[in-house]
């Protein structure tokens, strides 16, 4: 630990209101936060050589701020006893490093899969944002084609590759309820968060799924030819970048230094969006009168299901992915 090591501090600024209409069947909360936590604690990587491999110190400042937002409403009430109600939450939060020690650039918060896609802490970004490898491109982000074999010229510098930060989180239930049964279902939905995913890139590269079906054929990666000893795209006579036009065999695409097995880090990195049905609930409450030679004063039965259904669209379609499924946390 660092001898001079200070406590971090907190500040935290809230507002909110909550209102109410239509004489209680609707009503609405607003919330917005911000807070900044200085000289945040964290363990910084440091030189083995030193007889250390890590310095538990004070490492900057990070800022939290967001809004929640709650939305009840009462569509329909009947006076034969049936009542639908609705109920949503809106989350928005940005978690940012706004700076780090004087001398640090960046803070690995913990290495993962054998040095390989690592979160890291770097000013002005997010919190936990992915460092990975990546395939080299020219100036226009074209990908650079080893003229020898087809395939990618990977990258000697390794990038940002993703945020694992959701952009919004939205939860809706609807309920239902008539005569003592209670119906009731909730969606939730999670809009962005990258992921990195071993299991699809096993998939893939494996070719055990619908995904890569069409093993009959040959793929040209769309790209221009590249030197892979400086990285730089390679010029025909007249000076011009040279279209790749090298045709490789499906099991390439996916097990070579391209897009699966042995690829970057970049190519296994995937948006983590999925909307589900987060539970289903179906139950009955007992009249009292049932119950008035009982110990009992109320009863209830019920049977619930939890995620019974979800679509994952920005993974791919048939690896039957779930990006809340994580094996490392």
């Amino acid at each position: 630990p660092d001898p001079n090591l200070t406590p971090e501090f907190t500040s935290t600024f809230d507002v909110g209101t909550e209102l109410t209409f239509f004489e209680g069947r609707g009503s609405l909360g607003v919330t917005y936060y911000n807070s900044l936590t200085t000289d945040g604690i964290a363990f910084q990587s440091y030189p083995s050589v030193s007889g250390f491999t890590s310095y538990l110190t004070n490492f900057g400042n990070i800022r939290n701020k967001g809004v929640e937002i709650n939305l009840t409403a009462v569509p329909l009430s009947t006076a034969k006893g049936f009542k639908w109600e609705i109920n949503g939450n809106f989350t928005h939060n940005r978690n940012v490093v706004e700076e780090l020690a004087p001398g640090v650039d960046e803070i690995v918060i913990r290495n993962l899969f054998a040095g390989g896609i690592t979160p890291v802490l770097r000013p002005g970004q997010e919190y936990g944002i992915m460092r990975g490898s990546v395939n080299a491109r020219d100036d226009e982000g074209n990908l650079l084609i080893d003229p020898s074999n087809g395939q990618l010229i990977r990258s000697r510098d390794p990038e940002i590759v993703g945020n694992p930060n959701p952009d919004f989180i939205i939860g809706l239930t609807n309920s239902f309820s008539y005569k003592g049964f209670t119906l009731s279902a909730l969606f939730d939905w999670r809009q962005g968060g990258d992921i990195y995913s071993t299991t699809i890139l096993s998939q893939l590269g494996r070719g055990v799924t619908r995904d890569t079906e069409n093993r009959e054929m040959n793929y040209v990666i769309p790209g221009v030819l590249g030197d892979v000893n400086t990285g730089e795209p390679i010029l025909d006579d007249a000076g011009n970048k040279i279209p790749n036009t090298i045709q490789i065999e499906m099991n390439d695409m996916y097990f070579g230094e391209t897009f699966a097995v042995n690829s970057a880090d970049e190519w296994n990195v995937f948006d983590g969006t999925v909307v589900r049905l987060r539970e289903v609930s179906l139950g009955y409450t007992f009249p009292k009168s049932l119950l008035d030679k009982t110990p009992f004063g109320s009863a209830s039965i019920s049977v619930t299901g939890r995620n019974l259904w979800y679509n994952a669209p920005n993974v791919p379609k048939h690896s039957n992915f779930d990006p809340e499924t994580g094996t490392f946390g």
